[in-house]
C-alpha cells in the first residue's frame, strides 16, 4: 500500500456502516445521539500445537494511521497504521459464525481449522456503535496448512507467529486491542495444562 496515496474523502454511506442521530428528551429539555451501525465479528486465537506459538495477523489499518497521526503517537514512521490482531472478519455472509471464523483464517493465515471452541461474546462501541464479537479457539498444525494466506481483495495480510512464553514481552512493544490481551488470558487459565506449558 501506498501511505503517500492516502486522502480524506467525503463519507457519503457505506455498505459497512450507517451513520445514526436519535434525539429524545430528558427533563424537558431535548438530547441527540450520533452513532455508528456496525456489523458484528468474529475472532480466532489460533495456536500452532508444533511451534508451541500463537498466530497473530498484522495489517494496516486506515484509522489506527488516522488516530496515530492525528494524535502525534511516537511511534516509528515505518509502523504507523499497523497493528497486531487475533484473525478476524466481519459477520457479513450468510454463513454460521463458525463458518465465517474458519474461513478468514483460511483467508488470512492459510490455516483450516478442524474445530473451533467457542470462547465469549464481547459487545463494544456503546457509546459510538454497538456491535458483537464472537471469539473463538482453534489448535492447528502443518497439516492443517492449506493455503497462502495473505488476505484477499487486495489485502496485505502478514502473519506473526509469537511464542507463548514470549508473549508478554511481545505484546508491550505493539499496537492491540484489548481482547487480544484477554485471548492470551484465556489460554493461560484453561490450555497450559492441556499443552504442557
Amino acid at each position: 500500500m501506498d501511505i503517500s496515496t492516502l486522502k480524506q474523502e467525503e463519507f457519503k454511506s457505506s455498505i459497512y456502516i450507517k451513520t445514526k442521530r436519535f434525539s429524545y428528551l430528558k427533563n424537558g429539555k431535548k438530547h441527540t445521539w450520533d452513532f455508528i451501525e456496525a456489523l458484528d465479528s468474529v475472532s480466532t486465537l489460533l495456536y500452532h500445537k508444533e511451534r508451541q506459538s500463537f498466530i497473530f495477523v498484522k495489517q494496516f489499518r486506515v484509522p489506527l494511521w488516522d488516530y496515530q497521526v492525528r494524535n502525534n503517537i511516537d511511534i516509528d514512521k515505518s509502523e504507523l497504521g499497523y497493528s497486531i490482531e487475533l484473525c478476524s472478519g466481519l459477520v457479513d455472509k450468510n454463513l454460521s459464525i463458525e463458518d465465517i471464523a474458519k474461513e478468514e483464517c483460511l483467508e488470512e493465515l492459510g490455516y483450516l481449522p478442524k474445530s473451533l471452541e467457542k470462547v465469549a461474546d464481547f459487545y463494544g462501541g456503546f457509546g459510538s456503535g454497538a456491535s458483537k464479537q464472537s471469539l473463538f479457539f482453534a489448535e492447528v498444525s502443518e497439516e492443517d496448512k492449506k493455503a497462502e494466506g495473505g488476505g484477499i481483495d487486495d489485502e496485505e495480510i502478514q502473519s506473526v507467529f509469537v511464542k507463548v512464553k514470549e508473549f508478554e514481552e511481545f505484546s508491550k512493544r505493539i499496537v492491540h486491542a484489548a481482547s487480544f490481551e484477554f485471548a492470551y488470558l484465556w489460554f493461560m487459565k484453561n490450555k497450559t495444562q492441556i499443552y504442557g506449558l
